[in-house]
């Protein structure tokens, strides 16, 4: 064999081996580059908003399974597993919609998406919404007595929260025990525990509404700062938490001021008390017990 063909074999087989090298160098850079710049992956859970079994507490709903999670704007899209988990790659950054679908269910949510991260979320399904919420939970429990009923929202006597109206939707579960009840059933002095979702504007609509069958006559304590003082009708207005308690006296109310005793003419504007009644139909309290700490 000639140099000349000996020279030739050996530039070519040198040409065939940088070929293989670009190419499989191409092929390992375009498996770690994202499918398009600022894409990112995005991980979470779809979980139910409302636990129409109320076996489930607030912050461990139930995982749905099988719900095709979609980017509309790509198309892009995967499956929960049996614990409602899911993950997308190549999801581009910035806010991004998401469409969650089943044969039970077809709903939106928004999500802010980090370029070039990992992100997790976990998203709420609420009727046609999808809520992000934080640690897997639906949003606030709020638990009380029923002091208003309009026909579409309730007033509810949150000890920790004050007076809370709550909103309802078509997506709300109303129930007793394990039946379904319309809203209509819950009257003013009825115990009830919500789960709610907080709205942008601080409203609250209401996912789960459970009628606990506690009637006018419940106790009630409230304690707040003295609003107004109407002395003719032996009632006064308190400041309670988020909201505002009528409280009304009778002969047999029992006025005490700490360390001593006290009639009702001590009640001042201004005036912190505690007291200790029962609710009323109208939403009111009847005192049995004044106690004014200044």
């Amino acid at each position: 064999m000639s140099s000349f063909s000996q020279t030739r074999r050996l530039r070519f087989f040198r040409f065939a081996l940088l070929f293989l090298l670009l190419a499989a160098t191409s092929c390992s850079d375009s498996e770690r580059s994202p499918t398009s710049p600022g894409a990112a992956m995005l991980s979470g859970t779809v979980i139910s908003g409302t636990s129409t079994a109320g076996k489930h507490a607030l912050g461990m709903e139930i995982g749905l399974a099988g719900v095709t999670v979609r980017v509309t704007s790509t198309g892009k899209s995967t499956q929960t597993d049996g614990s409602g988990n899911f993950t997308l790659t190549g999801v581009p950054s910035g806010s991004v919609e998401l469409g969650f679908e089943r044969a039970d269910i077809n709903a939106r949510a928004t999500v802010t998406v980090a370029a070039g991260a990992a992100n997790q979320v976990t998203i709420s399904i609420i009727g046609s919404r999808g809520v992000v919420v934080p640690g897997g939970h639906a949003g606030e429990e709020i638990e009380g007595l029923v002091s208003a009923n309009d026909g579409t929202t309730l007033t509810v006597l949150d000890q920790r929260l004050g007076a809370v109206v709550v909103h309802t939707d078509g997506s709300t579960v109303v129930r007793s025990g394990s039946s379904s009840i319309p809203l209509s059933q819950i009257e003013v002095g009825m115990r009830v525990h919500v789960k709610a979702v907080q709205q942008a504007d601080k409203s609250y609509v209401a996912t789960e509404i459970l009628l606990q069958n506690e009637n006018v006559g419940g106790n009630r304590e409230v304690s707040g700062k003295v609003l107004s003082v109407n002395s003719g009708g032996g009632s006064f207005v308190v400041q309670s938490g988020g909201g505002t308690v009528t409280v009304k006296t009778d002969p047999s109310t029992m006025f005490k001021r700490r360390g001593g005793s006290a009639s009702f003419t001590d009640i001042v504007v201004g005036a912190s008390v505690e007291v200790n009644g029962t609710l009323q139909a109208d939403g009111s309290v009847l005192a049995r017990k004044v106690t004014i700490e200044s």
